[in-house]
């Protein structure tokens, strides 16, 4: 079931049932504009995240590289190669991940501009973005 129909002839009849309809297009303009600021925020939200995720990664993996183990005797045994090997290659991997989300993160910017004009047309910063 869609919207009834809202016909400007029937605007100046000004009837009962007109404002009725009137009313029904005005609770889904309403509906529809809380939907849409919830988008906006959940999308702005969800870009911060992945920016953190990022960052949070990244010190991750620069951690995983910068890791050496403290050797007991003169050498490092087999075991703690293998592990040192295991934790530079997983940081390695991890940087490669990382390198494709900021793939991501890079095509994100037009997005986040998008709800930063939609979030407030009006502001300061929307109207730089455009070179207003």
């Amino acid at each position: 079931m869609g919207l009834p129909t809202l016909e400007f002839s029937d605007s100046y009849l000004d009837s009962p049932d007109f404002r009725e309809r009137l009313q029904c297009h005005e609770i889904e303009l309403e509906r529809t504009n809380k939907f849409i600021k919830e988008l906006l925020k959940d999308g702005s939200l969800l870009i911060g995240a992945l920016r953190n995720l990022s960052m949070a990664v990244q010190k991750f993996s620069q951690s995983l590289q910068d890791f050496q183990f403290e050797c007991i005797g003169d050498a490092e045994t087999d075991d703690e190669i293998s592990i040192a090997q295991s934790l530079k290659e997983f940081a390695r991997l991890l940087i490669a991940v990382e390198e494709e989300r900021r793939r991501l993160n890079r095509a994100l910017d037009p997005l986040q501009l998008l709800l930063l004009i939609a979030g407030n047309p009006f502001s300061a910063r929307a109207a730089s973005a455009l070179n207003c």
